[in-house]
């Protein structure tokens, strides 16, 4: 349990600052845009879905580094749990960005196994769904602490 209070402290504190400055140096249009029935709209204010996806590059660079990690040493039963803890972390901050990439919460937005589409005016993009590979990748980790334990 203390883990995923250490964690979410830090997508927490991550939601708050510039980590898109982190990732790259090339120029982009600025994070003001959200999905609406109408199009793409500009907005005034900082959107939400800055703050979940901020978030969701923090704990996707923790489980890569954990996972990483597990490269040199043999995963115990805390190492499985930490990367269950971010692996379903990451999943729900990117769920949390798709709700709020568009006004009303959730619109234009569908979800498949394995992908999900966007569609603006009615065009729509398909994605692979990056959640879902978090979420399997940490039912695996609780299935080989089950798999241990029995």
């Amino acid at each position: 349990m203390k883990i995923y209070i250490i964690l979410v402290a830090i997508a927490v504190a991550a939601a708050f600052l510039p980590v898109e400055l982190f990732i790259s140096e090339a120029p982009r249009p600025p994070p003001d845009k959200i999905v609406t029935p109408g199009g793409i709209l500009a907005v005034s204010t900082t959107p939400l879905w800055l703050y979940t996806w901020r978030a969701t590059v923090a704990t996707v660079a923790l489980l890569f580094a954990a996972i990483v990690a597990t490269f040199f040493i043999k995963p115990n039963q805390k190492a499985r749990k930490t990367l269950i803890a971010l692996s379903t972390l990451a999943a729900l901050f990117h769920y949390l960005t798709l709700l709020f990439t568009s006004q009303p919460p959730g619109y234009g937005i569908s979800i498949y196994p394995l992908f999900f589409t966007i569609t603006i005016n009615g065009t729509t993009q398909y994605y692979l769904d990056i959640g879902q590979i978090f979420l399997i990748y940490a039912f695996y980790n609780f299935y080989k602490i089950r798999k241990k334990l029995l």
